[in-house]
């Protein structure tokens, strides 16, 4: 078939942009071609892109910028629709080359441009063009700009996904933003959701209208099993790793070839080969926590955990690997449990706002328990004697890792750890992690709690017997996530080798039988095939 892919953004980094991503590689494997329009600045590092192309400022001429063999039947042509230097998106973050800001923040006049630039490139690129399939990413904007496009006057079948961030935070915040959306709801065949919750929150939203229950469906993510690996022996976590830092060292060799290059938003830290070598993989506890450094993913839990957790263990590692705008703020709280600074640590957990104007005060409340413990002093003693000095060595923040780097971390970790606070679509971290054979620790809400169910249905015999707690959105949480990381870490090391081993292996059947990519994209292009027979 012939698929548009729209994205808007880009291949790297988050959810959606990983999700796009892989649909693209797994249809061109199929044999489909594709035209994806995104925001992609580096089409090389793609095996499945055979060319890319950019535009000039008004849109409406087109050339090729990057050509490349692949090794697939089907073909993927990039297009980069030329924004003229502005990106509005969901959640803010700095774009290197684009004036940011979010939807709920940009005028009419703003995205009515932004629309305009991008039905215009999808006129110029595909003007001869025959389309077999429309397959849109977000509820904004993308299916509004193609719907305005010619596309929009074609018989090509429209399926959009819905992802999570769109709804929570831009569409539920805007009478103008809804307005598009219900644009964009009206000209869709079909509306795909990536987990059954994110499928009922946005009909509840939109007052479980019949025409769009109508054409809703859940087709869950997917995980691309063939890059994630998983240890045959815990012996032989160095050897990863050490291909890892390998790897690491050959990046930095050709970064500083190139000093003009700006990794903008997706940066390494400068001094990742000098931290991971420190680490004992062998000896040491490694918690791993991979994503966006943002509040809503409560990497804060985490750090105020981590001194209970250590009390018990006392080798232990605790890395957070990503990018995001409230890494300061995760900072100021490793520093002042360093530093033994009690007052400056209450204060940064029941005041956040004070501190980054971004988090939602409200957020406070999960610390509720853990502040009232600190408050007897023979428990704030201990538990701020167990971190000073000690956690700033603990703790070890990388910056961003391409998941070809990221597989190697995920396999040599004890566990990985994932304590978003805000409504998730999809348990994607928690389906990469099984598929390296890693049973993952969530807060159990919204779109985790399916994959969640997995994984407890398949290790009910670990969860009852030791009394794992539900990770619920309530005030014992960090007291809760504390206990359940010290009881899986004393759990896996009462075992021998072989026992580990029938727990990765495990896990890993979990992805393998229900969250490959070929399954996800088979059901996307069904549907397109049953409309065309029916």
């Amino acid at each position: 078939m012939q698929i548009v892919m729209v994205h808007g953004y880009f291949l790297k980094g988050t959810g959606s942009n990983l999700f796009v991503e892989n649909c693209c590689r797994e249809l061109c494997k199929m044999g489909h071609q594709v035209n994806l329009f995104c925001q992609e600045n580096d089409p090389d590092k793609f095996d499945f892109i055979e060319k890319a192309f950019d535009f000039n400022d008004r849109n409406s001429e087109s050339w090729i910028v990057y050509q490349n063999e692949t090794p697939y039947p089907g073909k993927c042509h990039l297009y980069r629709p030329n924004l003229n230097g502005f990106l509005p998106v969901y959640v803010y973050d700095e774009y290197q080359g684009y004036q940011v800001k979010t939807f709920t923040n940009c005028s009419q006049t703003e995205i009515e441009s932004y629309l305009e630039n991008n039905s215009r490139a999808i006129n110029t690129a595909l003007i001869s063009s025959q389309t077999d399939m429309v397959w849109t990413n977000h509820t904004i904007m993308q299916p509004v700009y193609v719907a305005r496009s010619h596309l929009g006057l074609s018989q090509s079948y429209h399926v959009m996904t819905v992802h999570g961030s769109c709804l929570n935070f831009s569409v539920r915040n805007s009478a103008l933003v809804q307005d598009y959306a219900s644009e964009a709801i009206a000209n869709t065949d079909r509306i795909a959701f990536v987990s059954h919750f994110s499928k009922n929150e946005f009909l509840e939203f939109f007052n479980n209208d019949v025409q769009i229950k109508e054409k809703s469906m859940a087709i869950p993510g997917g995980v691309d099993l063939q890059k994630f690996i998983t240890l045959t022996d815990s012996c032989k976590k160095q050897p990863v790793i050490d291909s890892l830092v390998n790897d690491l060292k050959i990046a930095s060799q050709q970064l500083r070839r190139n000093p003009d290059f700006d990794g903008g938003l997706w940066k390494t830290d400068a001094d990742i080969i000098a931290k991971l070598e420190k680490i004992d993989f062998n000896n040491e506890k490694i918690v791993l926590y991979y994503g966006k450094y943002l509040w809503t993913k409560g990497i804060q839990l985490i750090i105020a955990a981590a001194p209970l957790i250590m009390m018990d263990h006392h080798q232990v590692r605790f890395l957070l690997v990503g990018f995001g705008s409230s890494r300061s703020y995760f900072e100021a709280m490793i520093a002042a449990l360093d530093q033994g600074d009690q007052t400056a640590f209450i204060n940064l957990i029941s005041h956040p706002e004070t501190v980054d104007g971004e988090i939602d005060p409200h957020s406070a409340r999960f610390f509720t328990a853990l502040i009232k413990k600190l408050g007897d002093p023979d428990f704030a003693r201990a538990y701020f004697a167990e971190a000073k000095e000690k956690i700033g060595a603990a703790f070890v923040l990388t910056g961003f890792l391409g998941h070809d780097q990221l597989k190697s971390l995920i396999a040599c970790a004890d566990i990985t750890v994932a304590t978003s606070i805000f409504p998730e679509a999809f348990g994607l971290v928690a389906a990469e992690a099984l598929s390296s054979g890693i049973v993952p620790v969530q807060t159990n809400h919204s779109g985790f709690s399916e994959v969640i169910k997995r994984y407890i249905d398949e290790f009910d015999d670990v969860f009852d017997r030791h009394k794992l707690k539900p990770l619920l959105l309530d005030d014992r949480l960090v007291l809760n996530l504390a206990s359940n990381i010290s009881v899986l870490l004393n759990y896996y090391q009462a075992m021998n080798s072989q026992e580990r081993q029938q727990i990765r292996e495990r896990a890993r059947k979990i992805s393998v039988d229900n969250y490959s990519w070929e399954s996800v994209v088979k059901n996307y292009t069904k549907l397109c095939q049953e409309s065309s027979r029916g």
